[in-house]
């Protein structure tokens, strides 16, 4: 009976450590490798990878570690890449898309967004749904189709202020092993350089009709005077007179064009000096009473004596006031008045010429700082000037770090405005003496 109970006891010890050593060596390490590849899956970290109880099984554990650190790595130049990406449009001064072969948005970068007023990315969706313009979907798809670079120009707005000119660009490319074709579309804005070309062009026009007229009146006079070199001396004084007159013209339009040169020159610099405005514009109303008299104009001087003193450049500055009284004294009726103002706005020194004469109709107001931009082109040439004035006050305005404003109702008078820093903004030169490291030596 013993011996039995002792057998099986036996027995029963050996099925024990049978068990604990199946356990170890097959059970566990299994099911902890089973749980190790549902954690890798997952992405999240494992607290270990070695299986002591099994050598395959161990084995297994150390390859899924390799096999994590080189997914984390993955993944992590992955990241890295899409945010090198990411900065790279950002950081594109055009609008960029990339669409697929149904044209439909698969990227796009901020700059897009914003030139179409997206609040969201818009993946997915048909190019055409986002910029509405047929032709630029036409070119799109024909770079898709003929693998070719296509270009086409698009206007977005019909209103003069918030027009855009756009050049729109479709690159195509093929993608994977089934030849794919996606195409890079870019979206660039050339409003400014329409705009430029568009100046230069009035430019060269307006010159040419500003020079054409005068030297038309010369030439006439002067075969006048070759074909009857014996005219009576009435007539005589009467051309030359004439000539006179548009030789003035001329020789105004030529000082603008050059002064304006000068101010537009990269390297354009003033010379300053402390100015006190009360006194400064009292000078120049002094100067100025013959001219107004002419028409029996009254002009007053609104400057109170606490103004401070501003550093500007009295050449400058002089060149400012006497285009803004001219201009006010042209179109000022008869016995008409004008004021000049001068006031403190914060850190910043307005200074202001107004009339009560026949005004600037609204449609105009946005662009009579414009080289040559008459608002009633026929009454202006008949009155006279150059038509470069404003666009020399606005010019000197800017070299001071300031700007210009203009306010008008038609038949009620126009105000136009300077307004500049009292405290003169950093010279070039000083902004770089003092981005310079500074040594100090002590003996």
């Amino acid at each position: 009976m013993n011996a039995l109970v002792l057998l099986a006891l036996g027995g029963a010890v050996f099925l024990l450590l049978f068990w604990l050593r199946l356990r170890r060596r097959w059970i566990e390490p299994w099911r902890e490798l089973e749980e190790l590849v549902h954690s890798v899956v997952a992405g999240q970290n494992p607290r270990k990878f070695l299986m002591t109880g099994n050598p395959r099984a161990n084995a297994l554990g150390l390859a899924l570690e390799k096999f994590n650190a080189r997914q984390t790595e993955l993944e992590r130049a992955a990241t890295h890449g899409n945010t090198s990406l990411q900065n790279v449009l950002g950081a594109l001064p055009d609008g960029l898309v990339l669409v697929d072969q149904q044209r439909r948005i698969q990227l796009m970068n901020p700059h897009f967004q914003r030139l179409f007023r997206l609040a969201e990315e818009a993946r997915g969706i048909g190019l055409l749904e986002i910029v509405r313009d047929a032709a630029v979907d036409r070119a799109v798809a024909g770079a898709l189709e003929s693998g070719e670079l296509r270009r086409e120009p698009v206007t977005l707005g019909r209103e003069l202020e918030t027009r855009r000119e756009l050049e729109v660009t479709a690159v195509p490319f093929v993608t994977g092993q089934n030849g794919t074709s996606n195409a890079v579309v870019l979206f660039r804005d050339v409003t400014q350089v329409r705009r430029v070309e568009e100046m230069r062009r009035d430019f060269v026009a307006n010159v040419s009709h500003e020079l054409r007229t005068p030297l038309s009146i010369f030439r006439g006079y002067l075969e006048t005077l070759l074909d009857d070199p014996q005219q009576p001396h009435d007539e005589l004084v009467r051309i030359l007179e004439v000539m006179d007159r548009h030789a003035e013209r001329l020789t105004l339009l030529v000082e603008d064009i050059l002064s304006l040169a000068r101010l537009e020159t990269p390297g354009a610099r003033l010379d300053r000096s402390e100015i006190y405005l009360p006194d400064f514009l009292g000078g120049i109303l002094r100067d100025w009473e013959k001219r107004l008299g002419t028409k029996l104009l009254q002009a007053t001087l609104d400057a109170p004596d606490d103004l401070p003193i501003i550093s500007a450049d009295e050449h400058r500055l002089q060149e400012v006031i006497y285009n803004l009284l001219d201009n006010a004294v042209k179109y000022s009726q008869p016995e008409g008045k004008i004021r000049l103002l001068a006031s403190r706005a914060g850190e910043t020194m307005r200074i202001s010429v107004s009339d009560d004469g026949v005004g600037i109709p609204p449609r105009d107001l946005p662009r009579i700082f414009e080289r040559f931009y008459r608002a009633e082109k026929a009454r202006s040439r008949q009155i006279g000037g150059t038509g470069l004035g404003l666009s020399i006050v606005k010019h000197i305005a800017q070299l001071h770090g300031g700007h210009v404003e203009a306010a008008s109702e038609p038949g009620r008078g126009t105000t136009i405005s300077m307004v500049v820093p009292l405290r003169p903004p950093l010279e070039e030169d000083e902004a770089d003496e003092k981005t310079q490291p500074q040594f100090q030596f002590r003996v």
